[in-house]
């Protein structure tokens, strides 16, 4: 029964192994700058709905800016007359980010996220009305660890 016990442990360590080294990816330090050196005016992604209303052209929208420092955004959002101007850090991967906004079910409410290494999505920030009021809440936490090796 002892020997039961380590063949089953030892299975575990390394089926956790086998899926740590799927969400390990190594980058080079300093692959990219972090400053930009030309900065594009227009919003680099954004969302937009209509509210449905009789007197006013209103809408719900949330754009996305860069800034002159790669991996930092303005994140500028609208509701009917409401608007916010919030930032946000995205990770260095060791290459120019891709940010990505996606409808959520809820009405007038959107995730904005940032595709990994390997083209995944990966929610980051929701931006959305409650009770008629904007709102701009973390949603999930990264971390990039940087190791050196000789």
């Amino acid at each position: 029964m002892l020997i039961f016990v380590a063949l089953l442990a030892c299975n575990n360590i390394s089926e956790k192994t086998a899926s740590q080294k799927d969400s390990i990816v190594i980058i080079p330090v300093d692959t990219i700058s972090e400053q930009r050196t030309v900065v594009r005016k227009e919003a680099v992604v954004s969302h937009e709905q209509k509210v449905p209303d009789e007197l006013n052209d209103w809408s719900f929208a949330v754009k996305l800016y860069e800034t002159d420092r790669r991996f930092h955004y303005i994140v500028r959002m609208q509701y009917k007359e409401l608007r916010i101007t919030d930032s946000i850090n995205i990770l260095n991967l060791g290459k120019e980010p891709i940010l990505k906004i996606e409808k959520d079910s809820n009405p007038y409410s959107c995730t904005i996220g940032f595709l990994d290494n390997k083209g995944n999505f990966k929610p980051y920030y929701r931006a959305n009305v409650v009770k008629e009021q904007l709102r701009f809440k973390k949603i999930a936490g990264y971390g990039v660890s940087i190791v050196h090796r000789p």
